[in-house]
C-alpha cells in the first residue's frame, strides 16, 4: 500500500515555492525533517524546508533480528551484550548482527541511526537499494550529544526543545553561523558523519573455498573480483611458483568450492599484489617495481620496454589497477604527499598520458600505504583502499563529487565489486582458516557483504544553501504509530 506525502520548500525573501508530492510506503514508522533557515542579525526566519525521509530496510531488519536475539538469548553479560551460549554452527543459521567472536551481541555499536547527516547528493531516492552515504559533507551533528566549539560542520542537540514520548521522538538540531555552510540536498540518518559502516552481517554471505590439489593460497594479498569471476594469489606447493586460482563468484550456498588453476607462472611468490589485464596478461607488484607474464606462465616484456620487469620512482606497491585501455599507477615520492596518480595506455607504461593530483585531506593517504585498488567498471570508478577504507573517486577526473560514496570500513585485502541489480557496492573479506592450532593455507574463509547501511534519508524538494549570515535549525520527527 502506497500513501502520498508532501515536501515543501519556501523562501520568505524571494517567495519561492516548491511543493512536491513523495510515495511513501504505509507503515507504523514515519520520519520528518524541517529545516530553517534564519538571519543571524534580526532573527528573522528566512527559508522553511519540510519533507519525510524514508527508513532503510535495514532498519526493518534490525527490528526482526532483535525478536530473533530475545528467542536465542540465554543471558546478560555485563551492560553491553546478550550472551548466546550455544554451538556456532546452530547459530550459522540465522544472520545475526553485531556478532562477536565469543558469541555476545554488542548492543552499542556501530549503530545506522547515531548521526543526522547533510550532504550535496541529489541523486532520487531508492528504499529498495540504498544503502550507501553519498555526496561531500556540509555538515553533521550526534544524535544525542550537545556540542559547543569551532568545527565547520558540526551542530549540536537542542536539549530545551527536543522531547520524547511513547509515539513521537522530537529531536531539534541547531547549527551557529560558521558551521554546515554549504548547499546539500540529503539529509542522512547514519553510523558516523563520514564514513559508511561496514558493520554486522545482513545481507552477507559467508562460505569456505579450497585451493585445487597441489595448490595453497597466499596470506595477505588482495583478491580480485572481474566479470562474475573471484581471484586470488596462490602457488604451487611442490615449486612455490605463482599460481593465479579463479572461481565463480556467484556462489549459492556456504559449500566448499574447488577453483582452477588460471595460470601458473615461471616464478615462485613474495609479490605483494597482482593485477590481470583485459587480455589475459598478468601483473605481479614487489615494492616499486612491476612484472608482466602471459597466460601461459612465461614472461612478458612491459609494454613500451623491452624488459620483463620495470621499476618506477614513485610508490607502485599495491594502488595498481587497469581500466580498459587505461592503467592507473601511484607516483608519490613522499608519504606526506598528496596522492599522485599517472595514468597510461595499456600499450605504453613508460609514458605518463597525465597525472592527477588527490588532496590527502580527500583520500587520507598521509603516512599510510594504499592497501590496493578496484576498478568498479559498472560506475566507472575507482575504490582506493587505505589504511582499512576505501574511497570512491570518479576514475575521469579522479575526484570526490556529489555523487560519490562517503568512505567505507573495509579489510585492507578485500576485493570490492558491484551487483547492478541491487545497486550494492559488495566487499569480498578473505582470511586464512586458523584450526587446531595453526593456519591452513589449502582453504579460504570468504564473506561476501554489501557495504554501507545508512539508517534513513531524505531527498529535499530542492537544494539548501546556509551562509555565514544564517543559523540553522533541524527538527526531526519520529512517529511510532505502532508502539
Amino acid at each position: 500500500m502506497i500513501r502520498q506525502s508532501k515536501a515543501t520548500k519556501r523562501n520568505f525573501l524571494t517567495g519561492e515555492a516548491i511543493e512536491i508530492i513523495k510515495e511513501k510506503p504505509i507503515k507504523g514508522v514515519r520520519g520528518v525533517h524541517t529545516i530553517e533557515l534564519f538571519d543571524a542579525l534580526t532573527g528573522k526566519l528566512v527559508e522553511r524546508v519540510e519533507s519525510e525521509n524514508f527508513i532503510s530496510k535495514v532498519m526493518e531488519e534490525l527490528q526482526r533480528q532483535a525478536a530473533l536475539f530475545a528467542f536465542l538469548t540465554d543471558s546478560m553479560s555485563g551492560e553491553s551484550s546478550i550472551q548466546y551460549n550455544g554451538p556456532r554452527y546452530d547459530l550459522a543459521r540465522y544472520d545475526v548482527v553485531f556478532q562477536n567472536f565469543d558469541m555476545s551481541w554488542v548492543t552499542r555499536g556501530d549503530f545506522p541511526m547515531s548521526r543526522i547527516v547533510l550532504t550535496d547528493y541529489d541523486g532520487p531516492e531508492d528504499p529498495e537499494n540504498e544503502i550507501i552515504m553519498r555526496g561531500r559533507i556540509i555538515g553533521y551533528a550526534d544524535r544525542y550529544n550537545t556540542y559547543v566549539g569551532s568545527d565547520t560542520k558540526r551542530g549540536t542537540l537542542n536539549t530545551a526543545e527536543s522531547f520524547i514520548e511513547p509515539q513521537h521522538i522530537h529531536l531539534v538540531y541547531d547549527w551557529p553561523t560558521h558551521a554546515a555552510n554549504g548547499t546539500f540536498q540529503s539529509v542522512y540518518w547514519n553510523y558516523d558523519y563520514d564514513k559508511n559502516a561496514s558493520f554486522a552481517v545482513i545481507g552477507k554471505k559467508s562460505l569456505q573455498i579450497s585451493a585445487p590439489n597441489g595448490y595453497l593460497f597466499v596470506g595477505y594479498v588482495q583478491a580480485k573480483a572481474k566479470n562474475g569471476k573471484l581471484y586470488f594469489m596462490g602457488k604451487e606447493a611442490q615449486t612455490n611458483k605463482v599460481a593465479i586460482l579463479v572461481y565463480e563468484l556467484n556462489i549459492q550456498a556456504r559449500t566448499i568450492t574447488n577453483g582452477q588453476v588460471y595460470a601458473l607462472l615461471n616464478t615462485t611468490s613474495g609479490y605483494e599484489n597482482f593485477e590481470i589485464a583485459p587480455n589475459g596478461d598478468i601483473y605481479l607488484i614487489s615494492e616499486s617495481t612491476l612484472y608482466c607474464f602471459g597466460q601461459n606462465g612465461s614472461p612478458k616484456n612491459i609494454p613500451g620496454t623491452s624488459q620483463t620487469s620495470r621499476s618506477y620512482s614513485g610508490f607502485l606497491l599495491d594502488l595498481f589497477a587497469i581500466a580498459g585501455q587505461d592503467v592507473y599507477i601511484e607516483s608519490r615520492t613522499k608519504y606526506s604527499n598528496d596522492l599522485q596518480i599517472n595514468r597510461y595506455n595499456i600499450n605504453d607504461l613508460v609514458n605518463p598520458l597525465d597525472v592527477k593530483v588527490i588532496p590527502w585531506a580527500s583520500v587520507d593517504v598521509y603516512q599510510k600505504y594504499c592497501g590496493g585498488v578496484d576498478y568498479i567498471p559498472d560506475v566507472d570508478m575507482l575504490a582506493i583502499t587505505v589504511d582499512g577504507y576505501t574511497y570512491f573517486v570518479d576514475r575521469t577526473m579522479l575526484d570526490l563529487s556529489k555523487n560519490t560514496p562517503v568512505k567505507t570500513s573495509v579489510s585492507n585485502y578485500s576485493a570490492i565489486t558491484y551487483d547492478p541489480t541491487k545497486k550494492q557496492f559488495i566487499e569480498i573479506r578473505h582470511a586464512t582458516p586458523y584450526e587446531n592450532g595453526q593456519y591452513d593455507y589449502t582453504k579460504r574463509d570468504v564473506t561476501i557483504r554489501p557495504l554501507g547501511f545508512i539508517g534513513a534519508r531524505n531527498l529535499l524538494p530542492s537544494p539548501v544553501t546556509k551562509t555565514s549570515t544564517n543559523t540553522m535549525k533541524l527538527t526531526y520527527d519520529l512517529y511510532i504509530d505502532s508502539f
